[in-house]
């Protein structure tokens, strides 16, 4: 009974190691992921709603494209 008692504590730390090392890794990725991941503001859609209307004014795009392009920005 002496041996079971001993080893307890051992797994317990075990165990929080695990979870420290799994909360730790599971920051850095989440933290790479969010700083790495394009960011669009609304200025960004605007001066692209903005950039759009240009070429379909000087007719670049159809009617059919130029809708088709300023939903996908919505």
């Amino acid at each position: 009974m002496h041996g079971y008692g001993s080893m307890l504590p051992i797994g317990g730390m075990m165990v929080g190691w695990l979870l420290l090392t799994a909360l730790t890794v599971g920051l850095v990725v989440w933290l790479v992921v969010s700083y790495t991941s394009p960011r669009s503001s609304g200025q960004d859609i605007g001066a692209a709603r903005r950039i759009l209307a240009e070429r379909y004014a000087r007719g670049e795009l159809d009617t059919e494209e130029y809708t088709h392009r300023l939903t996908t920005l919505s």
